[in-house]
């Protein structure tokens, strides 16, 4: 089976259970806008077919983006928050196309519970996000205690607590977490974010 035409199998199975749930969007993508949070939900096929998983994604509608575009139409590889939802407890998991009606049943049917389940539980660990995002400190990414919110470098971990911050009027805490990121920057790698931490910083002060 082609990605394209899993992609119909998609389209009539799932879709319209998403819709129900909230969730806009057709074919592979979707996503939903609540308050300041874009969730993205992507069926991603394998590049050598025959399999796909599914990644995660979060949004904060007030962290700039690399490339202006319509929060509507986001993808999960936009995101600095991504993941993947399995049914275990491993970080990857990947579901063989379904080859006959027995096994789009079935397949849809375990997609459908694990969306609802695991899929709401992992996405509502954000809804809290002013009150997680308040307890961490520049230690709190040195020791790693970021990763279950964020799993980015320490210095665009950094860049995001800062940016994050300064939405809160926290501006102490984006100013500190701005210098942190900028101490972590050695040569070239990561001086494109310079700019960004010296604008923080600015309008902290």
């Amino acid at each position: 089976m082609k990605s394209a035409d899993f992609k119909k199998i998609v389209t009539k199975e799932l879709a319209p259970f998403l819709r129900e749930n909230g969730w806009k969007g057709t074919g592979f993508d979707y996503n939903k806008h609540i308050e300041n949070i874009v969730k993205a939900l992507t069926i991603q096929p394998s590049s050598s077919g025959g399999k796909f998983c599914i990644e995660t994604g979060v949004h904060f509608d007030f962290i700039p983006l690399p490339v202006e575009k319509d929060l509507s139409k986001l993808k999960t590889w936009d995101m600095d928050i991504t993941s993947r939802l399995t049914p275990n407890d491993e970080n990857d998991f990947w579901w063989e196309f379904p080859k006959t009606d027995a096994e789009i049943e079935s397949l849809f049917s375990e997609l459908k519970e694990l969306i609802s389940n695991k899929g709401e539980t992992y996405f509502s660990h954000f809804d809290n996000w002013e009150e997680t995002v308040s307890q961490f400190t520049t230690d709190s990414i040195e020791n790693g205690d970021t990763k279950s919110f964020i799993r980015k470098p320490q210095t665009r971990t950094a860049l995001f607590l800062a940016r994050m911050n300064q939405f809160l009027n926290n501006n102490n805490k984006a100013i500190e977490f701005s210098e942190y990121g900028l101490s972590k920057i050695v040569g070239n790698k990561g001086s494109g974010l310079i700019p960004d931490f010296e604008e923080i910083i600015k309008k902290s002060r």
